[in-house]
């Protein structure tokens, strides 16, 4: 997993220097320069004056300039892992593009420098994707369109966008901007707001000794994914973004609207929890599914009235299936009242065929009462978890 980016951390990952300066050549500063050879023993004294270099750079730029370097470096970084490193290479593949064996053999850090220089496009889409990899999303049901119907509304998501946040405070919206990168059956959507302006108080460039005052504002992220579906009702839009439950209604709202034509229906959801409350439930696999294991890890129970939360847990793998947290609902004596209480969360674990890319071959996740799950629809092993899911009809496919 990529670190959390700091400047020095960063810099002493790399070890081939001459992309920091391929880097600010294509700045246009001319500042950094390299020479290749250095000895390994010399590495650690090389690295300090490396970070020394940048620092000075940074220092005669102007604020604008240091924060997009910044940026930058932030998500060459974040995308140095192993996961950002596969969304890359896929990413090259979907473009076409083929990158020399020794390129592909290099640190995560340098070959994701080596994209960010030399092929931007598949960065920044990668980069665009990597945000979708993470949990947190909320899903709804909407119509099948044509992808080009999605991406050719681009300005009309934007103009609703801004005037929904206005509506809620004329300080948020007054500046947007929107990526969209269309993949066959679905669009990723990166959408960022800007919040309210925080004023500081900075160094004045041009009169020095003397203090300016500077607006800064940040943004509201939210990322919107649309997948087409195979018939007519079968479109899902999932969006994940900060705020909470009814926010993230009100946007999915909003995008439904604007895009789609279409008013979202609160009677439909995506998960149903409640068939789990019969013990002999199972989940549906065929062979095809590669399915070698499943098990119950969890449940997280709600009275009715919602005051009475349970949580019940287990790391016995022993027995497959649910058999194991029934026994501890037994015991609680909580298996005779499963049908008036809410199933809020489960947590389950599948087991598939190994592979090179997933030796374990094991996927845990959760689905909570509000739609929610942590599986994305990127990673191999997601979207084999969520067919199971289909078949075994926990995802209900909003068809209630």
């Amino acid at each position: 997993m990529a670190s959390q980016y700091s400047m020095n951390g960063f810099i002493q990952s790399i070890d081939d220097y001459t992309y920091l300066e391929k880097y600010f050549q294509n700045r246009g500063i001319k500042d950094f320069t390299y020479t290749v050879g250095i000895e390994k023993k010399s590495r650690k004294k090389t690295s300090e004056e490396v970070l020394y270099a940048i620092t000075e750079i940074l220092s005669s730029q102007s604020e604008d300039i240091q924060q997009e370097i910044e940026r930058d470096f932030a998500e060459i970084n974040k995308l140095s892992d192993d996961k950002g490193i596969d969304s890359l290479i896929n990413e090259a593949k979907d473009q076409s593009i083929s990158p020399s064996l020794a390129v592909l053999d290099q640190n995560g850090h340098d070959l994701s420098f080596w994209f960010f220089n030399n092929h931007k496009e598949v960065f920044d889409e990668a980069s665009a994707v990597q945000e979708f990899l993470t949990s947190g999303w909320k899903r709804v049901p909407v119509p099948s369109k044509n992808i080009e119907i999605v991406t050719d509304r681009k300005d009309v998501l934007e103009e609703k966008l801004k005037k929904y946040y206005q509506n809620k405070d004329k300080g948020l919206g007054q500046y947007s901007s929107i990526e969209i990168y269309p993949k066959k059956d679905r669009v990723y959507v990166v959408v960022r707001i800007s919040a309210r302006g925080v004023n500081d108080v900075i160094p004045d460039e041009a009169n020095i000794g003397k203090l300016k005052k500077s607006t800064r504002r940040d943004s509201i992220n939210i990322y919107f994914l649309y997948l087409q579906g195979d018939t007519a009702d079968g479109g899902e839009l999932e969006i994940k973004t900060k705020g909470g439950y009814t926010t993230q209604r009100e946007l999915l709202g909003v995008f439904s609207s604007a895009v789609l034509d279409h008013t979202l229906d609160d009677t439909k959801q995506k998960y149903d929890l409640d068939i789990l409350k019969d013990k002999g439930f199972s989940l549906i696999y065929e062979a095809e599914d590669e399915v070698e294991g499943w098990w119950l890890k969890g449940v997280d129970l709600r009275t009715p009235d919602g005051q009475t939360k349970m949580n019940i847990t287990t790391k016995d793998e022993s027995r497959v299936g649910s058999e194991t947290i029934w026994q501890k609902l037994h015991e609680l004596q909580l298996d005779g009242k499963m049908s008036s209480l809410r199933l809020n969360r489960v947590d389950l674990k599948i087991k598939f065929k190994s592979t090179k890319k997933h030796p374990k071959g094991t996927k845990t996740f959760y689905i909570t009462w509000k739609d929610t799950s942590s599986l994305n629809d990127i990673d191999d092993l997601d979207i084999k978890a969520g067919k199971v899911l289909k078949k075994s009809k926990i995802d209900c496919g909003f068809s209630n």
